[in-house]
């Protein structure tokens, strides 16, 4: 017994070291896609950092394993298989700009597209499918896309991929001060349209009715726009449309390089960090009303404010991923903290800050929510009516099996309990054979027992 827990010891050690874990360096400005259970990190970036460390692939492209359960003292980073051979450094956003923007798309959301800085003559858009594991280059027609490192990119639920500009751009050889990028990634199209803000560092969320809501950010000089979380814009992705709400409440003092996520029951959005402000690092917006205010937590919370950080709803948690504090300095880890923060929002009137990461909350989706949402949209009330046809047509089948199924049974029992009356006859099917049914009289009795 005690050689096989040995060697089972041993097994497991040989198992870690084949596994190894990455230690990356710290970075902002990068981009995070979550596919099924891994969490992608890619390209970013830190001031008076190892440049060296940006060429490298492992460190420029990785993953989260978010299938297990984890602490965050001990993070399971993993390399991408054949990384160094197939990551097309060469291809991508010079080292110095920090890297693309990158989002999910495809058919069957297993692709994730990065869109490259306009100032390198590079190739615009590459994909990278991770089920594949193989890199292409993508050929839209239209526009041709432009990513920097403050442009966050974001995927609707029909594959269209928008990215707000917030620089001065050359699209179709006129130059622009604004716009969004829509990429459509089943149809390989792009195009380009007005927008009425343009920002750098913003947070923009996906709603379930398909609008996307943005807020927060700076301008091209990297100043706060003044009280840009008082007003926010929305961008009807159906109807093509914007619309802007001026917020109530408590809302957040003027900031760059923020986060935001769709609360899990899909009528709050959860904003975290900043590079400036105040040092509060979490506010939520109720959408039934676009009250700002600050939500109750508990547990041991981030010491120092992140900015230009990434956040990803995996399960029940917000994840958030590396940052600065500040906006060239990096201080968390000094402090003890992880390049990953867990804060998990499953009870909306208390959020718990934890170090413990459950894989079975994946099981949780986001829900539509119950109460108003900033506009409705026929696709939605569509698809509402669908569900609910399918529904009750479930309903009434399952209905009708049973009622088919109680009237056979309650036959085969009359059937097979029939009583059968004086002087009738009747067919033993098992034998085969005429039986009769002996009359009163017919009884013959043996006497002789008596």
């Amino acid at each position: 017994m005690k050689n096989f827990t040995l060697f089972l010891i041993t097994l497991l050690c040989l198992f870690q070291i084949i596994n190894a874990q990455l230690s990356p360096n710290v970075r902002k400005l990068f981009s995070t896609v979550h596919i099924e259970k891994k969490l992608y990190v890619y390209g970013g970036f830190m001031d008076n950092e190892n440049a060296n460390a940006q060429k490298t692939p492992d460190d420029r492209f990785f993953y989260l394993d978010v299938s297990i359960p984890f602490d965050t003292s001990n993070l399971p980073w993993r390399t991408i298989p054949d990384n160094a051979k197939n990551l097309p450094l060469e291809s991508l956003s010079s080292i110095f700009t920090g890297g693309s923007a990158a989002s999910i798309g495809g058919v069957n959301n297993e692709t994730i597209y990065l869109f490259n800085n306009e100032n390198d003559n590079k190739t615009s858009i590459l994909s990278y499918n991770s089920q594949s594991n193989i890199w292409n280059t993508q050929n839209f027609s239209g526009v041709k896309p432009i990513g920097r490192n403050q442009i966050t990119a974001v995927t609707d639920y029909t594959g269209k991929i928008y990215l707000l500009t917030g620089f001065d751009i050359i699209a179709q050889g006129v130059k622009r001060t604004n716009g969004l990028f829509i990429c459509d990634t089943i149809n390989s199209n792009c195009v380009i349209k007005d927008a009425p803000l343009s920002r750098l560092g913003y947070g923009v969320t996906l709603l379930p009715n398909g609008n996307l809501v943005y807020m927060g950010g700076s301008d091209k000089t990297f100043a706060p726009i003044s009280d840009n979380f008082k007003l926010i814009y929305i961008y009807d992705t159906i109807n093509d449309r914007w619309d802007s709400k001026i917020t109530i409440g408590n809302f957040p003092p003027s900031d760059a390089g923020v986060t935001t996520v769709l609360g899990l029951n899909g009528d709050k959005i959860i904003l975290f960090g900043g590079v400036n402000g105040d040092d509060n690092n979490l506010y939520v917006l109720n959408l039934a009303n676009f009250e700002w205010y600050v939500p109750k937590t508990r547990g041991k919370g981030p010491v120092f404010k992140r900015g230009q950080h990434c956040a990803n709803v995996i399960g029940k948690y917000m994840v958030l991923t590396f940052g600065s504090n500040g906006v060239t300095e990096v201080k968390y880890r000094s402090s003890g903290e992880s390049d990953v923060l867990l804060l998990d929002i499953s009870n909306d009137s208390e959020y718990v800050w934890t170090t413990s990461f459950d894989p079975t909350s994946l099981v949780t989706t986001n829900s539509t929510s119950s109460v108003p949402l900033p506009s409705n949209s026929s696709g939605s009330k569509n698809d509402l009516a669908i569900k609910i046809g399918i529904s009750v047509g479930l309903i009434v089948l399952i209905i009708i099996i049973l009622i088919v199924i109680f009237l056979f049974i309650r036959r085969r029992k009359n059937e097979q309990s029939a009583i059968p009356t004086p002087g009738n006859a009747y067919y033993d099917k098992r034998k085969n054979a005429k039986m009769v049914i002996p009359t009163p009289g017919s009884i013959h009795y043996d006497k002789t027992n008596i």
